[in-house]
């Protein structure tokens, strides 16, 4: 056995202890009762960031009131983002879905009669344009890509953005799950086993961590599956 794999057996182990050894807390944010009663569901997918983009630091979602650190994001990953989000949720959920192109015209639309800083309002209003019984949206926060290879790094992919169900009877949030996660070497966070394995031992680009993202949060949401 070579010392690179001699090293991840070891840590691997190591991990395997932990993992076992080690006592989590409830998650309270993101729950929800599961299989809401949900027919119709319009995927706005993500906004525009309601910040300026060149500027870092904290930023507090108008969304859901979370608070994310900000980065750039170039212009055009909120839709590449949506369309991966409808894709995935076509796959996976049972309600009938209006896609990211029709539900974020309506959206847009509503953007001028409205006030822009009540995007629930302007959500939930879109909802009702659709006849829908929800509506799925969000925010992506940061987009910071790898300076490297897939085996070496002087700077790892950096991704932030979530996502809120919201309820167009009564405009509630039902539910909001967020992914916020700057990738590390299993040496720096060997508790994170999970994500080293998703991206096959390698330094992930910005979709490939997205990608992962993207998939839990679809898993979480409590929207009935198929069969």
């Amino acid at each position: 056995m070579n010392n690179t794999l001699r090293t991840f057996f070891v840590l691997f182990c190591i991990a395997a202890l932990l993992s076992g050894c080690r006592t989590y807390e409830p998650r309270i944010p993101d729950e929800a009762p599961p299989d809401l009663a949900i027919r119709a569901l319009a995927v706005v997918g993500f906004l525009p960031a309601p910040f300026s983009a060149e500027i870092s630091g904290a930023v507090q979602s108008p969304l859901t009131g979370s608070v994310f650190m900000r980065g750039f994001v170039p212009i055009e990953i909120p839709e590449q983002l949506s369309a991966r989000l409808h894709d995935l949720l076509s796959g996976r959920l049972a309600a009938d879905l209006v896609s990211p192109d029709p539900a974020r015209r309506s959206f847009s639309s509503l953007e001028g009669s409205l006030n822009e800083s009540d995007v629930k309002e302007i959500l939930r209003k879109t909802g009702e344009s659709l006849s829908v019984d929800a509506v799925l949206a969000g925010h992506v926060f940061r987009w910071q890509e790898r300076v490297g290879t897939d085996f070496s790094v002087s700077r790892p992919a950096s991704v932030a953005f979530e996502l809120a169900l919201l309820r167009v009877a009564d405009g509630s949030l039902v539910w909001k799950g967020r992914f916020d996660k700057t990738q590390a070497s299993l040496a720096e966070n060997i508790l994170d086993l999970g994500t080293f394995l998703k991206g096959r031992g390698r330094w992930m680009n910005t979709e490939d961590l997205a990608g992962i993202g993207l998939s839990e949060l679809v898993e979480r949401l409590p929207v009935e599956k198929k069969e």
